[in-house]
């Protein structure tokens, strides 16, 4: 799946906008040879009306794809995500991996979450962003099968992530004695995950290619990475993934999610009779004077109730994370069910919602850090402790090379006032 990619580029390409290039023949046949053997060697490009130099028709390109105000604003919108999503992701597999009491189940599958988005940001973003701010593929063809591939790895494995733990939590939830949710099981289900998600998108790696667009010029500019099969593959292909990667699995999650919340946010919750029936309970007895019964209440174990209070609030947590994985994906699933459909306009406004389509995709790999601060108190603490922590060892390095000068001044002076007492004495004497 292209969150921007071949697909995203088909609507923001050379031929498809307005520039100064205009004036050629941008319809130029490539297949005669001889003429681009001409052009290259120095006669001038010619249209219908107008005839540049080589020279002037790279400036030309090199004009174009330079990027404009909006592309400013993207590329900066771009190094904000690729700093938070890189420090926050670290700081998530970093909490887990110190804190002990921190690797649960759920944990594993957050870290799991955390280290996809980790390599897609490290990996991904700074050439794709390239790609669609110059609309260039300057990284060769094996670059452009690996990138766009471990890219769509991620996104699958995010989506899949976020269904296994619905899954799971559906289970201790809602089915509490019929299933017991270990960390084994949790480490055969991400090693499941991968393997699925490196199966299912395994075609990008052998029909992804560079292309050159049909320019009478020799130049590396507008080289685009894109598929080299049939349009009719392709289509078939991206609705596969429509319904594999998103539809499906939001569906699932949404059904998961909504007999969760209605479980925790029910007082019948299913095994919390078992677990109030631990020996820190306490039991009143009243007998009743006209039969002699004899009624015995229980009260609700306050260990239960907190272990249900943090149920919920790690489920509105996770239905947040899943909340929002849907809205920034959403754009760019739309954009390609359309093109794929009944067509999209090939005009401007086309290309800013596609370039905000596919910052948004990138942006969700930054932003579950931030939910995990704002909703979890574990992760917030550990966010804070190893942030502390770094400020406190520079400001620790900072007070000890200062204790280290004084000790030396104070040593000196000792030394100093010692040899001057000395001397006295000798004089003295």
């Amino acid at each position: 799946m292209k969150t921007g990619g071949s697909d995203f580029h088909e609507n923001h390409n050379f031929f498809n906008s307005s520039s100064p290039l205009e004036i050629l023949d941008l319809t130029y046949d490539v297949s005669n040879e001889p003429n681009q053997s001409s052009m290259n060697n120095g006669t001038p490009i010619c249209s219908n009306e107008y005839c540049v130099s080589d020279e002037d028709y790279l400036a030309m390109i090199q004009d174009y794809i330079f990027p404009t105000p909006l592309e400013w604003i993207l590329i900066t919108l771009h190094i904000i995500v690729f700093v938070v999503g890189l420090v926050g992701n670290a700081l998530v597999c970093v909490s887990v991996y110190k804190n002990h009491t921190m690797r649960t189940v759920t944990n594993y599958f957050i870290v799991n979450l955390a280290l996809a988005d980790f390599l897609v940001i490290l990996f991904c973003l700074p050439p794709t962003v390239l790609w669609d701010v110059t609309e260039t593929w300057f990284f060769g063809r094996i670059t452009c099968k690996l990138v766009l591939y471990l890219q769509s790895i991620s996104v699958s494995v995010s989506v899949l992530t976020l269904t296994f733990i619905s899954i799971d939590r559906w289970y201790a939830i809602c089915h509490p004695l019929s299933f017991k949710s270990t960390a084994a099981r949790a480490k055969t289900n991400i090693l499941l995950i991968w393997l699925i998600s490196i199966l299912v998108v395994l075609p990008e790696a052998i029909v992804l290619d560079t292309r050159k667009h049909p320019i009478p010029l020799d130049t590396i500019y507008l080289t685009d990475c894109t598929y080299t099969w049939s349009e009719n593959s392709t289509r078939i292909y991206q609705l596969f993934l429509l319904l594999f990667l998103y539809v499906a699995p939001f569906l699932l999650m949404a059904v998961a999610y909504y007999q969760i919340a209605k479980v925790l946010w029910n007082k019948n919750i299913p095994g919390s009779s078992e677990m109030n029936h631990h020996p820190s309970r306490t039991t009143v007895s009243k007998q009743n004077g006209k039969n002699g019964a004899t009624v015995r209440l229980l009260t609700v174990n306050p260990s239960c109730e907190g272990q249900i209070q943090s149920r919920r609030k790690a489920a509105k947590m996770l239905i947040a994370v899943v909340v929002i994985f849907g809205l920034c994906y959403l754009p760019v699933h739309l954009i390609n069910a359309l093109r794929y459909t009944i067509g999209l306009p090939q005009n401007s406004a086309t290309t800013v919602v596609s370039l905000i389509s596919h910052w948004l995709c990138y942006a969700n790999s930054s932003v579950n850090p931030i939910i995990y601060n704002f909703m979890n108190g574990k992760f917030r603490k550990e966010f804070r402790n190893f942030l502390c922590c770094a400020c406190c060892r520079k400001s620790y390095r900072n007070r000890r090379g200062d204790n280290m000068t004084g000790t030396r001044y104070r040593f000196t002076t000792s030394v100093t006032q010692l040899e001057n007492i000395n001397l006295t004495t000798i004089e003295r004497t």
